[in-house]
Parts: structure tokens; C-alpha cells; sequence
């Protein structure tokens, strides 16, 4: 056997990081092994079914969509495309605003252009500004294989926007505009801490169709990457959390589950929370400052409460939007202590196989303190109550813009922070990883750690930004990496 095909490799959790690192791992030789806590594959790119409707907890577009693209390589090498069906709505997203006004964030740049200066005509020098920006971006089109020339070529004619915009936060941006509908839609509809560049970069490649929506949702696109990993010979084991990651002589050599067996390989890879890998499975033993710092003062995306609804209506009368409707609240209401005084939501009437014909599936979600979910799930009965509580909320809440649409409703199903936690593992239940600040733009993150040798950590937690494309681009960075150390050539095709 050569050297290529006699090494193995275990990884420790099945979200798309986990199952892109496997699909690497198997294309290049190496034996692999995954083994995911929960009981399907996915992590949080999931999906759920209840009373006849899926409630999509994951996928609002996929970045790269588009043959046109590099990053659609990504999705080929992985498994994740191949014969789905992409939809590529009007609109980004609308929002309504609490005196009546209207601001469609639209797909086409022209369209989008002309819509702002309708709405704020005393701002026309940020919007002409921000809709060359994203002219701008349209071109380019990033290398997904870093170094030489190839990558450097596609910067040159985008990097005095890239750097202005992606120092600027969405809070700095959004005071360039006088128009108060204008000035919130870009200061506070995404979090402020934000660099505004990921939103031109976005509206760019909805531009050019290369952001749009897979029909079915998450679980096919789960389901696929899982199929090529187990295709090419990998292992997957679900219902087995890891307890630790075992350490001998300043390497990892293998891990123990939370029955008490081990399994050993060559090289561990962490694919899952960033937090339980380094500061418990490891003990917190391998980190230095800038780990520690990495985890106390960088900005996450914040946990939240996500209700999936399901209602007898169809919104024929509503244009489909990518990102959803965010309408402001005539009555407040508070969840976990925060007053709540818009609703972002959802709807899915692009999508048929979410919901039964003359149906529709709807997701509503919005931020939420984990610590105050986390006490009160110790006390099962009042914790069933809040979220029952917050789900008649939501529903009043959603009838003041939807007459009627109390009376529609089929089904509701709520997940808190606890529930993110419980089935992802994921840190205090952020849903993806760091936020992409400026400044976390700015500082790549190590996926080693300092003091330990056989071992790499994927996805989310090293590298800003979240989403699917930091679980696909993560793990390809480090297949190279070991393929390298390893002196075998790296591959992303079966042989």
C-alpha cells in the first residue's frame, strides 16, 4: 500500500465542514472516519419536518450558485450541487417601515438603483456610490486556490473598494445616508459590528444570479455531500459525541466518545464547536493569547429564538425574496427580557416542497440572550411555556401585517439557543461562528494549535463570516495542507 492510501484520519463532527473535510480526505487517499453527535448529517444546515410542513433552518442562498463563479468548484468537488434546482428571487429583501415606507433591497443593481433614489432622492451621492461598488464586485470573481498570480489578477481592479468597504462597519456605512428608512435599512437590519463589504459583495452576485436558492432546501445538499463521502468509502458514525480528543506526547492520536471507547488515527481533524474542542475536549491545554483572546473578546453571531410556521395561504400576492420581510411591530412584545419591535421572517413561496400544495412554510427569527434560555430550560415546564408564549407573540405580530392569518396557522414549531446547543453543540448557540467585523476580516485564524501536531480545526470557528462556503473553503485549505506535509499530491477527484 502506498503512502498515500496508509494513513487515516478521524473527524470529529457531520456539518458541511466535517462531511467537505471527509470528501477531501477520501479523494486523496486517506481512510476516514466522522463521527457526529447527533443523528443525521448537516449540522447547521438542517431542516425539519413537522405536521406535513419543513421548516428550513439553514439556506437563504448559496454563495456561488453559478457555474460563472469559482466557488460553484467548491460545491462540484464536494457533491453538493450536482442536479439541484436554483431559484433566483426579484428581490434581496424588503423592509417595511413603521410609517408606511418601502425599501426593496433588489437583486439587479440597476433596479436596485433606481428604486433608492425613489426613496431617499437626498442621498443620491451613497447610493450612486454603494451601486458602483457593487458594479464593482460583479466582476470579480475570487480564485478558490490561493497564491500566484491567478489569485493576485481578479484583486487588482476591486481592491480600493474591497479595502474601503471592508474596513467600513454596516453602522459607519449606514450614516451616510440622510433618509431615515435608508439610514436604519443599513445601519441596523444586519448587525451593525458588520463590515458593510459582505452586503455589496452579496448584492453582487445576486446580480448576477450567482446567489440563489436551491429548491428543497438543506437536507438534499446534506444528504449529497454525505452520499459522495460514503461513495468514495468513508465512515460515518452518527449518535456518537466525543468526549475527548486524545493527546499523547504532544500529539492527537485519536479520540474518546462519551461511552468510554476510543478510536485512534493518524490525523484528527475538529470540524465542530470551536469552543468545546479547545477548551474541553482539549482541556483548554493548547492555546496561547491569541486563542484566548480569540474567544473572549471577539464579536459572534448571536443566539436565537427560530419558529418555523406553517399556514393554509399561499402569498401569491407577495414577490418572492431571498432574504425575507422585515415589518416593524405596532405592539412590542418582550421575549427573554428584550423587547421585540420587529419581525424578520421568511417566506418561503418559491419553495413548494416545504409545504403541501395551497401552503406555505414560513420561518420567523430573531436574536436572543442564551444564558436567560440555558436557566430556564432547567425548569422544563416554565421553559415550554416561554417559547409557547413567544410563538402567540409572533403570530399576533405576523397578523397585523397578514389579516387573518391566525386562523391559517397549522403549525409552529420553536427553537431557542438550548436547542441550537443541544443538536450542534454549538458555542452559547450562535448559529455561525464569528461575526465577520472588520477587524475579524482583517486576522486570519489559525486552524493549528499551538503545542499540538497531528491535528487541524475546520469551519466556522477559523474563519469569519460563517455560512456554507467556510465549512467547503476551510477544509480544501487544509486537505492541501496535509497533503502537502504528507508529500502527496492533493486531488479533488476520485481515481
Amino acid at each position: 500500500m502506498d503512502q498515500q492510501n496508509s494513513k487515516s484520519m478521524i473527524i470529529i463532527g457531520a456539518g458541511i465542514a466535517g462531511l467537505s473535510m471527509g470528501v477531501y480526505a477520501q479523494m486523496n487517499g486517506y481512510k476516514t472516519k466522522i463521527f457526529e453527535m447527533h443523528t443525521r448529517s448537516g449540522g447547521l444546515m438542517t431542516a425539519w419536518k413537522r405536521k406535513g410542513f419543513t421548516i428550513e433552518g439553514c439556506i437563504h442562498w448559496l454563495t456561488g450558485s453559478s457555474k460563472d463563479y469559482h466557488y460553484y468548484q467548491y460545491w462540484e468537488e464536494i457533491g453538493l450541487i450536482q442536479g439541484k434546482e436554483f431559484v433566483n428571487p426579484e428581490i434581496f429583501t424588503r423592509v417595511e417601515g413603521p410609517n408606511g415606507e418601502v425599501v426593496n433591497l433588489y437583486s439587479k443593481v440597476d433596479q436596485l438603483e433606481k428604486h433608492l433614489l425613489e426613496v431617499g432622492p437626498a442621498d443620491a451621492k451613497p447610493i450612486k456610490e454603494m451601486c458602483k461598488a457593487i458594479r464593482g464586485f460583479t466582476k470579480w470573481n475570487p480564485s478558490i486556490d490561493s497564491g500566484g498570480i491567478k489569485s493576485v489578477i481578479p484583486l487588482v481592479s476591486v481592491m480600493p473598494v474591497l479595502m474601503k468597504y471592508g474596513k467600513m462597519s454596516m453602522q459607519e456605512f449606514g450614516k451616510k445616508f440622510q433618509t431615515p428608512i435608508l439610514r436604519w435599512v443599513f445601519s441596523d437590519l444586519w448587525f451593525p459590528e458588520m463590515s458593510s463589504v459582505g452586503l455589496l459583495m452579496t448584492l453582487a452576485m445576486l446580480n448576477n444570479n450567482g446567489a440563489g436558492y436551491p429548491i428543497g432546501g438543506s437536507i438534499p445538499m446534506a444528504d449529497s455531500v454525505e452520499q459522495k463521502f460514503t461513495d468514495l468509502g468513508g465512515d460515518i458514525h452518527f449518535g456518537k459525541p466525543v468526549e475527548k480528543i486524545i493527546v499523547e506526547d504532544q500529539r492527537a492520536v485519536g479520540i474518546k466518545l462519551t461511552d468510554g471507547s476510543e478510536y485512534r488515527a493518524d490525523v484528527i481533524i475538529s470540524a465542530a464547536d470551536g469552543y468545546a474542542t479547545i477548551f474541553k475536549m482539549l482541556d483548554g491545554k493548547f492555546k496561547d493569547e491569541k486563542v484566548t483572546e480569540l474567544y473572549e473578546k471577539t464579536p459572534a453571531f448571536p443566539s436565537l429564538v427560530f419558529m418555523g410556521i406553517g399556514v393554509k395561504r399561499e402569498f401569491n400576492d407577495l414577490p418572492k425574496m431571498t432574504s425575507g420581510l422585515t415589518t416593524f411591530l405596532k405592539q412590542p412584545f418582550t421575549v427573554a427580557g428584550e423587547e421585540i419591535n420587529r419581525l424578520e421572517t421568511c417566506i418561503f413561496n418559491y419553495d413548494p416542497t416545504l409545504a403541501p400544495a395551497g401552503k406555505t412554510a414560513m420561518t420567523v427569527m430573531f436574536p436572543s440572550d442564551y444564558q436567560y434560555w440555558k436557566d430556564l430550560s432547567n425548569d422544563p415546564e416554565h421553559y415550554e411555556a416561554e417559547k409557547q408564549e413567544a410563538a402567540l407573540h409572533v403570530i399576533r405580530g405576523l397578523s397585523e401585517r397578514f389579516p387573518g392569518l391566525e386562523a391559517d396557522v397549522e403549525m409552529i414549531d420553536v427553537a431557542t439557543p438550548v436547542t441550537f446547543e443541544r443538536y450542534t453543540g454549538n458555542w452559547k448557540g450562535s448559529f455561525e461562528g464569528w461575526l465577520p467585523t472588520p477587524t475579524a476580516m482583517m486576522k486570519p485564524i489559525k486552524k493549528t494549535l499551538p503545542g499540538l501536531e497531528n491535528f487541524y480545526m475546520v469551519g466556522q470557528w477559523v474563519q469569519a463570516g460563517g455560512g456554507l462556503p467556510s465549512g467547503a473553503m476551510t477544509a480544501r485549505e487544509v486537505m492541501k495542507t496535509i497533503c502537502k506535509t504528507d508529500q502527496v499530491k492533493f486531488k479533488t477527484v476520485a481515481e
